[in-house]
């Protein structure tokens, strides 16, 4: 059978089958086959340089990306950017050091604890989990998803899933992952609840995601029931409120109402996949959904990449103008990693704007600058291929298009919460509480979110930063299996606002393309 020869930088080699017209690059076909940890892949925009890779036989001609990334001394040794290559018969390749998964956080499982139960979200990006000891947690841990090989949004997942037996790989690299984890548990464990939104919900479970991969979207299955899967325990699923509203939120949900929330609140659930809910009453809530992209989560811009020891989560002013604050790195831990986690760029970007080099329409000041630390800083901005960019520390740097990522998101942000608001006629001085939770909830600064206009002025106030609810909300399902049905008749209940259809959308996406909230 036709091969490829694959080298990590430990010297350990693997060979990996070809299959014919499978349409997969390079990239997808080494880090889907299960023998290697993704990394944060930006799907093939030519942004990360992750998919980097050194041929040491049968080296294709480099293309226009590979020169972006490396000189011409680098591609005359062999280096090319792995997702702009098709693989061919008898390459060679030799991989840069990979990612490591995330250590779990494990205290000793007690000798009475023979039997445990397994929460898990999965996340476009991240899966995080838990052991339960009753309703103790005693072990608990995250990393990638191990899907990241065949895109790092939804819709890439999608496109891969319709291609050959694309679904059936990317269940395979989530169960196999969580049959791991179980093997290691130390105990039986006796049931799981995995929370996941639609796409991922579906991978999971091998269902045809015909139905989100293109307009109108729909549901076929609604979750809200215990399933089987090969060498897992039962797994409780969540219920689906809308296509692209996921379980992820209505586990959510219940790590909200165990804190007695008054109404009307608004959780808004953060990722790749941007989930909200307003909640009204006990009874009455409107739900949506928007696409975020990776870049909460450090995915996609030049140096993003996830939260871990080494990587900078915020920035700031000193004498010696801006700087990175990192993620402190433990000596007998993994070695840290340079970069910029998405709570980072948002911090970078907020500062930037506060000193008058950045405007509001995401665009570097021009001079003469009327803030003098603005015009200090403006000796760091150059070009880098005709587009702008201010350098950072360790040879890092911020490009204009890194900028016009981060107001994506914003604009994706404020569009959901304004039109929320407006379906159930209220404003913003009606809210009590606003819940929030993923990527943006665990480590971003309530003042950046103002700042950056995600939050109207004064609404910091209001803000509660509540982590990973959706893995919370999966514990509390396996601890308390009443909340299961309660959640089933909230969701049932729920109105869905669909954004995609509003023949204005881009109009007014457009509108919220400013780092104002407007």
């Amino acid at each position: 059978m036709q091969h490829i020869t694959v080298t990590d930088h430990t010297g350990e080699s693997r060979i990996i089958p070809l299959k014919q017209s499978d349409g997969l690059t390079l990239a997808q076909h080494i880090y889907t086959s299960g023998s290697f940890c993704a990394p944060a892949l930006c799907s093939g925009l030519a942004r990360c340089g992750r998919c980097r890779m050194r041929f040491t036989e049968n080296a294709p001609l480099p293309k226009g990306e590979d020169a972006l990334y490396f000189s011409d001394a680098e591609l005359q040794e062999g280096w090319r950017l792995g997702c702009h290559h098709m693989p061919e018969p008898d390459m060679c390749i030799t991989l840069p050091e990979l990612p490591s998964r995330k250590r779990p956080a494990i205290s000793p499982v007690p000798a009475t604890a023979d039997k445990l139960r397994f929460a898990v979200d999965i996340g476009t990006t991240s899966l995080h989990w838990s052991l339960l000891d009753s309703d103790r947690r005693v072990a608990s841990g995250q990393e990638l998803n191990p899907q990241l090989g065949a895109g790092s949004e939804v819709m890439s997942r999608l496109a891969f899933a319709r291609n050959g037996e694309g679904a059936a790989i990317l269940q395979r690299l989530v169960t196999d992952r969580l049959r791991t984890l179980l093997a290691n548990a130390g105990a039986d464990v006796t049931e799981c609840c995995i929370a996941a939104n639609s796409v991922m919900t579906y991978l999971l479970l091998g269902k045809s995601t015909t139905c989100l991969a293109s307009a109108p979207y729909s549901l076929g299955y609604t979750g809200g029931r215990v399933e089987t899967l090969e060498n897992l325990p039962p797994v409780y699923i969540p219920p689906l409120p809308a296509p692209f509203v996921g379980g992820d939120l209505s586990a959510g949900m219940q790590a909200v109402l165990e804190r007695s929330p008054a109404y009307p609140f608004l959780l808004a659930d953060l990722g790749t996949n941007g989930e909200f809910v307003l909640a009204l009453s006990p009874d009455e809530a409107l739900v949506t959904s928007v696409a975020l992209g990776p870049a909460l989560e450090g995915i996609g811009l030049t140096f993003g990449t996830v939260a871990q020891a080494g990587v900078i989560t915020r920035f700031t002013m000193t004498p010696k103008g801006l700087q990175g604050v990192a993620l402190p790195h433990s000596p007998d831990g993994p070695p840290p990693v340079k970069g910029i986690s998405g709570t980072g760029y948002l911090s970078l970007v907020h500062a930037l704007i506060k000193c008058g080099l950045l405007q509001r329409d995401g665009r570097f000041a021009e001079p003469p600058y009327t803030n003098p630390l603005a015009a200090r800083l403006a000796a760091q901005i150059d070009n880098r291929y005709g587009e702008k960019r201010f350098m950072l520390q360790d040879d890092m740097y911020l490009l204009a298009s890194d900028v016009e990522e981060i107001l994506k998101v914003k604009a994706a942000f404020t569009l959901a919460y304004e039109r929320l608001l407006s379906e159930a006629g209220l404003s913003t001085a009606d809210i009590r509480t606003l819940y929030l939770a993923g990527a943006l909830g665990e480590h971003a600064d309530t003042a950046d979110l103002e700042g950056l206009g995600f939050l109207p002025e004064g609404m910091g106030a209001r803000v509660s930063s509540l982590g990973n609810t959706s893995l919370r909300g999966a514990e509390l399902f396996l601890v308390d299996p009443a909340r299961r049905g309660m959640a089933e008749v909230w969701t049932a209940a729920v109105r869905h606002v669909d954004l995609t259809t509003d023949p204005a959308f881009t109009q007014n996406f457009t509108h919220h393309m400013r780092f104002i909230f407007s």
